[in-house]
């Protein structure tokens, strides 16, 4: 029974953290229409970004978020307007070859800095918390903090602001909103600095407890991929709910299937995303974006 409940601790842990990952990709895929297929390398650089504070200045990595979400926000920003702007509009091919295009760029270009060796960083918030034969390891619950703490802060924003509404709405029908007066060239520029700002800090906190290197972004993005699907397009509470079932999948398989529990606990994620995308496309909890009917022939 302690085992049980410890796999299960450990896959609500691990969902905060998936859930908060996986914010920006579908936020930006919700409200913009654009799969950002440099997700995952967003989430290193701002490992990176929170490293190099870590090793160069001894700030902590739950200290450098300060730092690192204005920074990323800017990258975001500037990139949207430079690049991705530029594609938003075209078939979604063309998007998926430009992000695609800049994964390879971002993650080569990070080896050139750091090289491909590991890094990680130091943290004060360390050790374990023990209750009635159950631990709870100190860092990886502060990252499920700071994930509710986001995605709290998300949800109020979309929900009670003037800009929140006006992203909302040009999810919801750009055409509509471009008639009430909304600059979506600029709405646009602040959904996607926001939530490559939000991305940055996921990328800073996990960077005590999983090694950062140049390539680690491929998978992060496939997970990401697949909790969108699981929980629909930009959905706060369908990212938590996805993030959370997905995390405790792969606890529940890595610790009962002895030998190749981590390597199944993959498969599995991604046995999941098929699953959801022939029975549920629009994923269990609706999103930003209306779902679009196929059209029939």
């Amino acid at each position: 029974m302690d085992l049980f409940l410890q796999a299960l601790i450990n896959g609500v842990i691990l969902g905060g953290f998936y859930a908060v990952m996986m914010l920006g990709f579908s936020v930006i895929w919700g409200v913009m229409g654009v799969i950002n297929l440099a997700h995952g390398e967003m989430i290193m650089l701002g490992a990176y970004f929170a490293w190099f504070l870590n090793s160069n200045y001894g700030v902590d990595p739950f200290v450098s978020v300060l730092i690192v979400m204005p920074v990323m926000f800017l990258l975001g920003y500037v990139l949207q307007l430079v690049l991705i702007n530029r594609v938003v509009d075209r078939p979604i091919l063309a998007s998926l070859l430009v992000t695609f295009g800049l994964s390879i760029a971002i993650a080569n270009l990070a080896k050139l800095v750091f090289t491909a060796d590991l890094r990680i960083s130091d943290t004060t918030l360390s050790g374990a918390w023990a209750f009635g034969g159950v631990t709870f390891p100190v860092t990886k619950t502060a990252i499920m903090g700071v994930a509710l703490v986001i995605m709290s802060s998300l949800h109020l924003f979309l929900q009670r602001t003037r800009t929140g509404k006006s992203i909302r709405a040009a999810a919801q029908n750009k055409q509509a909103a471009r008639i009430v007066g909304i600059d979506i060239n600029r709405i646009y520029a602040l959904t996607f600095g926001i939530c490559i700002a939000i991305t940055g800090v996921a990328g800073a906190v996990i960077s005590p407890v999983q090694a950062v290197f140049p390539f680690m972004g491929t998978p992060l993005t496939l997970r990401a991929f697949t909790i969108t699907a699981l929980a629909g397009l930009g959905s706060i509470p369908g990212a938590l709910m996805g993030g959370v079932v997905l995390g405790i999948v792969e606890s529940m398989i890595g610790i009962y299937v002895s030998g190749i529990g981590t390597n199944l606990a993959i498969v599995a994620s991604f046995v999941l995303l098929v699953v959801i995308l022939v029975t549920r496309p629009q994923g269990l909890f609706g999103g930003l974006r209306p779902h679009e009917e196929p059209a029939q022939i």
